[in-house]
C-alpha cells in the first residue's frame, strides 16, 4: 500500500462505489445514533469520557464504511524525461546500387560520407576532390549505397551522433519493409554493422517511421532518416502517417543516399497483344528510359522461350523514346509461351535488373472457321470477303443470299443457306450477318444460330446495312443477341459529311479499335472513315453493352449513337458496326488499317473459343505474370449440362510448373456466394517458371485450360534513381529537414534537445492504505483502554 499522497497533489477526491447522498446521510445518522445508545447509561462516569468514547465508536464506524466505499484521488504529477531520437537506415535492394559518380559535388559528397574529407574541406568541393588519389576515387566508384549509409553512422557522422547522444536517447535502427533495432547504444561500432546487406525485397518508409515513432512512451525529438527514397508502399497510406507525425511533432530529417540520375537504361514498359495465332509476326512498342549513354547504341532483342526470335540495334537518345520490333510467333503448341524483351547491358549500369522485360503471350494453333452471309455486294462486302479469303489463319465459308443455288454448286468456299445440321452449323467461331433480310432464315435456322452464341461460346457480328439490317431482325432471336436496340419502322439517318468516329474510353484500350499505339494518331485515322452518308436508326445500346465507338456529334444529340458496341450473350459474344463504310481506312494507306481493324475484331471475337473458354468449366487467372512468392489469384467458373451455375463449398484445380514437370499440386478453390458459380482460391509459386491451370481428371473434358508465366522480379532494382523530391516531401510533412551529407554538421542545431515534460494523471486509492488501518487500530485501542480504565463491560 502507498503513502497517502501530499494534498496539494490531489486534483479530485471521489467515491469507487458511490452511494445517493440521502444513504450517506442515513447511514452517519445510523452510526451516531448506535453509538449513543451503546454509551446512553452512564456508569458514573464523566460526561467528557462518555463523549470521547461516543466520538471514538463514531469515527471508527465512519472509517469502516469509508472504506467499503472505497475512496479514491487523482493525482496530478509532473516530472522530465530524455527524448528519444531514433537513427533508421535503409538496407533494401536499391541500396546495394553503385552509383557512378561525374560531378564534384557528387564525389565529394560520397567522400565526405566515406570520412575521405571531413564536413569542413567538403564545404569547398572543387578543391577537395583535387585532393583525391585514385585510390580513394576507386573506393567511391566501389562504393554502394548502404556502404555510404553505414559509413556515415560509424564514421563521418560519428562526432555529431555523439554530440545529439549526449542529451538524447539514440537508437538505430535497419529498415526495408518493417524496423529492426540494430542497437541502442550512443554510436555503431564495426560488430553492429557487421554483416549488414542491402537485400530486403520491398521498403516502406512511412510504415517504419510511424513504427519507431511508436515505439517510446513519449514523442521522438525526431528521426534521422537515411535512404535513397525509393519506396513501394501505398501513397494514400503514406500521406496519412507523414501527416499524422507532423501533427504530434515529430520532425524527419532526411539524408538522401545516391544519385537522382544515375547511368543506367531500362525498359520501362511494353505494348504488346496478349493473344497471337501460331506464325503471326508481333509488332512490339518498347518504352525505353536511359541516361548517361546519349548516342551510344545497344541491342534491343526479343525472346520467345528464352530463343533470341527478333533483335535491332538502337540509338540511344537519352530520357524516355519509343522504339518498334516484332517478332514471329514459331512455337505451334497452343497455351501461354514467355516473351522477354532484353537491352543489351552496359559494364558500368547501375543496375541490369531493369534491362529486361517478361510478359506471356497465349498461342493459338488452329484456324477460325468464319462464317460470311450477306445479300448485298456493297464496297465493304467486296474488300472483306478479299481479307477473309487471303488470311491464312482463316477458314471463311460464304453464303450470298441475293443469287441463286448455282453460285454454291460451282463455288467450295459458298453453300446455299445456314446449316440445319448441329455438328455443321456448331462447327463456326464467328458468323458475319451482312444486309440480309431476316426472312432468309428459318425458325429452326434461328434457333441453331442462337444455340451456337448462347450455349457454344461462337460470336455474332452484325454488319448493318441499308436495305435489311438490322430494321428486318426485329422480333427474331438476334435482336435479342444484338448490343443496340433499333427503330425497326424508321429510316435510315443522313449523316454529315464532317460526322466520323471518337473512340469511347473502352475504346481506347481494346484491341478492336487500336490501329497506332500512340492515341492521336490512332484517332485522326478513325477520323478518316468520314463521311459514313447514312447510319441505321439505332435508339441506345443496351445495359450489359460495351460502346466501343460513338460519333463525332454526340453532343447535338440526346443520347451517344452505338457505332461499334458488343455485349455477351450466354457464353459467346454479340457485336454490331453500324457503319459499312470501313473500307475508308484504306485512304492513301492501302489495307493497313482497314485489314488490321477487321483482323483484330475477328480475334477479338473467337479467341475465346478458340483458348477454351466456352467450355462449361472456365479456368481462369487476375494475371498474365507473376513474381516468386507473389499470390496468383485462380478462378473457376463451374455450369451443368443446360449452363447453369453449380453450387458446392469448394472445386479442385491442379497447377503444374510445365517446364520442369513437377507434381501436381492440388489447389481447392472456395465457394464465391456473392456469385452463384464462382470459385476461388490461392496459389504461391514456389519458382520461376511457365505454370498451367487445369480441372482434375474426371472434368478435363468439360473444362478450359489456362497458363501463367512467374518471373524473378526485383521490383527494388527497377527505378534505380535517388528520389531527393520524396524525401524532401517526407521532411516537409512532418516539419523536418533535408540535409545532404555536407551538412549533417547542423542536426545538433535543428534538433530541440530539451527533456520532455511530463504530467500523469493517476487515480490512487485512499481507503487501501496502511494509515487507514493503523488509525482505525488506534482509536479501537483507545477505546479499549477507556474502557478496561473504568471497568467497562
Amino acid at each position: 500500500p502507498e503513502v497517502i499522497p501530499i494534498i496539494g497533489e490531489i486534483e479530485q477526491v471521489f467515491w469507487a462505489r458511490p452511494l445517493s447522498a440521502g444513504m450517506l446521510v442515513a447511514i452517519l445518522v445510523a452510526i451516531v445514533l448506535m453509538s449513543i445508545y451503546l454509551y446512553r447509561r452512564p456508569w458514573g462516569l464523566p460526561g467528557w469520557l462518555r463523549a470521547s468514547l461516543i466520538v471514538v465508536r463514531v469515527l471508527v464506524l465512519a472509517l469502516v464504511v469509508a472504506t467499503l466505499l472505497e475512496p479514491t484521488a487523482v493525482v496530478t504529477e509532473t516530472h522530465t524525461q530524455v527524448r528519444s531520437l531514433p537513427v533508421l537506415l535503409d538496407v533494401s535492394e536499391s541500396m546495394s546500387m553503385q552509383d557512378q559518380r561525374k560531378r564534384s559535388d557528387d564525389l565529394v559528397d560520397a567522400a565526405a560520407a566515406l570520412d575521405m574529407v571531413s564536413l569542413q574541406q567538403a564545404a569547398d568541393p572543387d578543391r577537395a576532390v583535387m585532393g583525391l588519389n585514385a585510390k580513394q576515387r576507386q573506393a567511391i566508384t566501389a562504393a554502394s549505397r548502404l556502404d555510404l549509409g553505414t559509413a556515415i553512422l560509424s564514421q563521418s557522422g560519428r562526432p555529431v551522433f555523439e554530440s545529439l547522444g549526449e542529451s538524447l536517447d539514440l537508437s538505430y535502427h535497419v529498415f526495408g519493409q518493417s524496423p529492426r533495432l540494430l542497437s541502442d547504444e550512443d554510436h555503431l561500432t564495426s560488430e553492429d554493422l557487421a554483416g549488414l546487406k542491402a537485400d530486403e525485397p520491398g521498403t516502406s518508409i512511412a510504415t517504419s517511421l510511424e513504427a519507431v515513432a511508436n515505439s517510446g512512451g513519449i514523442p521522438p525529438a525526431g528521426i534521422i532518416l537515411l535512404s535513397d527514397g525509393i519506396g513501394n508502399a501505398t501513397s494514400q497510406r503514406s500521406e496519412a502517417v507523414l501527416q499524422d507525425l507532423g501533427a504530434r511533432g515529430i520532425p524527419v530529417y532526411t539524408v538522401p543516399l545516391g544519385l537522382p540520375n544515375p547511368d543506367d537504361v531500362s525498359i520501362r514498359n511494353i505494348v504488346m497483344q496478349e493473344v497471337a495465332f501460331s506464325g503471326d509476326r508481333v509488332p512490339v512498342r518498347v518504352h525505353l528510359q536511359s541516361e548517361g549513354y546519349e548516342q551510344r547504341t545497344a541491342r534491343l532483342s526479343v525472346l520467345l522461350d528464352d530463343r533470341r526470335v527478333s533483335s535491332r540495334v538502337v540509338r540511344l537518345a537519352g530520357g524516355l523514346q519509343f522504339e518498334d520490333v516484332d517478332f514471329r510467333v514459331d512455337v505451334y503448341e497452343k497455351g501461354a509461351t514467355k516473351i522477354d524483351v532484353v537491352i543489351e547491358p552496359f559494364d558500368d549500369e547501375v543496375s541490369t535488373a531493369n534491362n529486361r522485360v517478361t510478359r506471356s503471350i497465349r498461342v493459338v494453333n488452329e484456324k477460325v472457321n468464319v462464317l460470311y452471309i450477306e445479300g448485298n455486294a456493297r464496297w465493304e462486302f467486296r474488300y472483306l470477303r478479299a481479307i477473309l479469303k487471303r488470311d491464312p489463319r482463316i477458314n471463311a465459308t460464304f453464303i450470298a443470299s441475293n443469287v441463286g443455288p448455282e453460285v454454291a454448286r460451282n463455288s467450295p468456299e459458298h453453300i446455299e443457306c445456314f446449316p440445319d445440321k448441329l455438328e455443321e452449323a456448331f462447327k463456326y467461331d464467328l458468323v458475319i450477318l451482312g444486309d440480309v433480310n431476316a426472312s432468309f432464315f428459318t425458325d429452326e435456322e434461328f434457333s441453331l444460330l442462337e444455340r451456337l452464341i448462347r450455349d457454344r461460346g461462337a460470336s455474332l457480328l452484325m454488319l448493318c446495312g441499308p436495305m435489311h439490317s438490322p430494321g428486318s431482325y426485329a422480333g427474331t432471336p438476334v435482336e435479342s443477341m444484338l448490343p443496340v436496340r433499333f427503330d425497326s419502322e424508321a429510316k435510315w439517318e443522313k449523316i454529315a459529311e464532317s460526322v466520323y468516329p471518337v473512340l469511347t474510353p473502352e475504346g481506347q484500350s481494346s484491341l478492336v479499335m487500336t490501329l497506332e499505339n500512340e492515341v492521336d494518331l490512332n484517332d485522326r485515322i478513325w477520323s478518316r472513315m468520314a463521311p459514313m452518308d447514312q447510319l441505321p436508326p439505332l435508339l441506345s445500346a443496351k445495359p450489359a453493352a460495351t460502346v466501343l465507338a460513338v460519333l463525332s456529334d454526340s453532343t447535338a444529340r440526346n443520347q451517344s449513337y452505338p457505332l461499334v458496341a458488343w455485349q455477351r450473350y450466354g457464353t459467346g459474344k454479340c457485336m454490331s458496326i453500324a457503319s459499312d463504310r470501313l473500307w475508308r481506312l484504306r485512304y492513301k494507306t492501302g489495307d493497313k488499317y482497314h485489314w488490321r481493324v477487321w483482323s483484330q475484331c475477328i480475334q477479338f471475337m473467337t479467341l475465346s473459343r478458340l483458348m477454351g473458354e466456352h467450355k462449361r468449366i472456365r479456368l481462369e487467372t487476375d494475371r498474365a505474370v507473376y513474381a516468386v512468392d507473389g499470390q496468383c489469384r485462380l478462378y473457376a467458373h463451374v455450369l451443368d449440362d443446360n449452363f447453369e451455375p453449380i453450387n458446392q463449398p469448394g472445386f479442385q484445380v491442379y497447377v503444374t510448373n510445365v517446364a520442369d514437370g513437377q507434381a501436381k499440386e492440388l489447389v481447392t478453390l472456395r465457394q464465391d456466394k456473392s456469385q452463384p458459380g464462382l470459385y476461388e482460391g490461392y496459389f504461391t509459386p514456389p519458382k520461376a517458371g511457365r505454370y498451367r491451370l487445369e480441372a482434375n481428371e474426371n472434368d478435363k473434358r468439360i473444362s478450359s485450360t489456362t497458363e501463367f508465366q512467374v518471373s524473378d522480379v526485383r521490383q527494388e532494382l527497377l527505378d534505380t534513381g535517388t528520389r531527393p523530391d520524396r524525401l524532401q516531401h517526407i521532411s516537409n510533412l512532418t516539419g523536418g529537414t533535408m540535409l545532404n551529407v555536407r551538412e549533417l554538421g547542423d542536426l545538433p542545431d535543428l534538433i530541440a534537445s530539451d527533456p520532455a515534460t511530463i504530467t500523469v494523471r493517476s487515480e490512487r486509492p485512499l481507503w487501501d492504505n496502511m494509515l487507514v488501518v493503523l488509525l482505525v487500530v488506534g482509536l479501537l485501542g483507545a477505546e479499549w483502554i477507556l474502557r478496561r480504565r473504568y471497568d467497562l463491560p
